[in-house]
């Protein structure tokens, strides 16, 4: 068996030591040989419970560490730069969402990678949600016909008070769950996306950084796809998603997916090339008849070999990576168009 990829985390909170370092821990492949963060204690138990020598800060690692694959899980604003001076220190690095906060960043980090010759990939799990594979799936289902119109919402009415309601550290709505939604737009759209639109607001949540955000997409194709992203709404049945197409339309609430399409073929209609209205009756004189048929299915899919397996291919194979950080870029040129004329610009 190969040896496993020695690995540095730098930043220990919810995403480093939560998601990366507990996914590391649980495979043979990988193994956690150094961490850097600010605070002692969670050093220390990288060292109790791991074995990994622990840094204050990512320089020292980068200098004292034999780690050959980097995480960055460090503040959003701080992304790219921990990024860039992990590849140019020789290392293959991944990096938490969002790539970046802007889209200059972006470039310098795969301009970086392109450099150094190393791997440069982005955490955007939500590709391998089993409902998001299960929705593109659909996306190609003749019982739809042609998708041209998506609404995608995540709601809820919840405060927070931390690091992420302040923009000085790249907070926001936007920054923080944003990257996962408007990702599987730009996927979801299936075209170049030529028109973007967004509305931010601070409703419920402290600080200096969005709570609600609207997203309008337009793809080179003609298809739309709407977004919502808060947590300032009390409702609890809202759907979210709806895919429309040209035959019928699929709507996901809660674990239920409900499709309703024509059944059947739709007989040829034409405009009645008159001004007046038959029997001063809208629509089609002696009615429309469409017969329907819906199926409940359930909205889940097989997304594939895991993000941790490409990873592992990609860093000792040459393989392609997990997260081409070029699709991750288009994602964060998405959201920088949303912020124009916004305050939170």
């Amino acid at each position: 068996m190969a040896e496993p990829i020695k690995a540095g985390v730098v930043g220990l909170g919810r995403a480093g030591w939560g998601i990366h370092v507990r996914q590391m821990r649980e495979r043979d492949d990988f193994k956690v040989v150094a961490v850097a963060d600010p605070n002692e204690e969670r050093r220390q138990q990288a060292n109790d419970e791991l074995g990994a020598e622990g840094f204050p800060d990512l320089t020292s690692m980068l200098n004292g560490s034999d780690a050959e694959f980097i995480v960055v899980a460090t503040a959003n604003l701080d992304h790219a730069k921990h990024a860039i001076e992990a590849l140019e220190a020789g290392r293959h690095v991944l990096v938490e969402k969002p790539m970046a906060t802007s889209v200059p960043d972006a470039d310098a980090m795969i301009a970086a990678g392109k450099k150094a010759g190393k791997m440069l990939t982005i955490h955007q799990s939500g590709r391998w949600f089993p409902r998001f594979a299960f929705v593109m799936q659909m996306l190609s289902d003749e019982r739809l016909g042609d998708v041209f119109m998506i609404r995608q919402g995540g709601y809820g009415f919840r405060r927070r008070n931390d690091w992420q309601t302040l923009r000085k550290y790249g907070g926001g709505q936007l920054n923080n769950n944003g990257p996962h939604s408007v990702d599987q737009c730009v996927i979801m759209m299936q075209s170049p996306i030529v028109d973007v639109w967004g509305d931010l607001q601070q409703i419920a949540s402290p600080g200096d950084t969005e709570d609600h955000c609207k997203v309008v997409m337009r793809g080179e194709s003609g298809r739309v796809i709407d977004m919502e992203l808060t947590t300032a709404c009390a409702a609890t049945t809202l759907p979210s998603l709806v895919l429309m197409g040209t035959r019928g339309s699929l709507t996901i609430t809660d674990d239920k997916a409900v499709l309703r399409h024509v059944k059947g073929e739709l007989k040829p209609l034409e405009s009645a090339d008159q001004p007046l209205a038959e029997g001063r009756a809208y629509g089609v004189p002696g009615g429309d008849d469409i017969e329907f048929e819906e199926v409940e299915i359930e909205p889940k899919a097989d997304p594939g070999k895991s993000f941790y397996d490409m990873l592992h291919d990609c860093v000792r194979d040459g393989g392609p990576p997990p997260v081409d950080p070029a699709t991750s870029r288009e994602t964060i040129r998405v959201m920088a168009e949303a912020r124009k004329n916004t305050k939170f610009a």
